[in-house]
């Protein structure tokens, strides 16, 4: 578990105290967006490193990192869980619906498991379908992809 303990000096910097703990501590984080024909592109959470990967079949679900699919790895700074933990708040991912289904079978479908510490696990899920307001998705994904430094191809499409 990492902590960032944040300092600042009072009376005229004779006694330091502190503001702000952040626990940073991941449990969870797991995506994958694709399609049965065009495979899975996912970003996993294992070992203190967020994994990019490529599926070409198999289960997206998996927990594993496969090592010959590895598209990028990156360890996240301290500042960089900070603003991706902020965006996830922004964007009330913690009260996203359990489900987004729309009635077209084919097409994009996506799963996100999350859980920090302090917070309930989370899996979401969806096919062809996105939480709203409109762009809510589109936004987490490029959050995930400037924090991991991946580039995961994405655009809500309207259904």
């Amino acid at each position: 578990m990492q902590k960032l303990v944040i300092l600042s000096p009072k009376n005229n910097g004779s006694i330091l105290h502190k503001l702000s703990i952040m626990d940073i501590s991941t449990e969870t984080l797991n995506i994958f967006i694709g399609g049965f024909f065009s495979g899975y592109e996912r970003i996993i959470w294992l070992n203190e490193k967020l994994h990019h990967q490529l599926l070409m079949g198999g289960d997206p679900e998996d927990e594993e990192a496969r090592p010959d699919h590895v598209l990028n790895v990156t360890t996240p700074s301290t500042k960089d869980w900070e603003a991706f933990w902020q965006t996830v708040d922004t964007l009330k991912v913690w009260s996203w619906e359990k489900e987004y289904i729309s009635e077209i079978c084919d097409g994009t479908q996506w799963e996100l498991r999350i859980k920090r510490k302090g917070r309930r696990r989370r899996i979401i899920s969806g096919s062809n379908a996105y939480p709203q307001p409109k762009g809510t998705f589109n936004s987490f994904v490029k959050a995930i992809n400037k924090f991991s430094r991946s580039k995961i191809e994405f655009e809500e499409e309207p259904c």
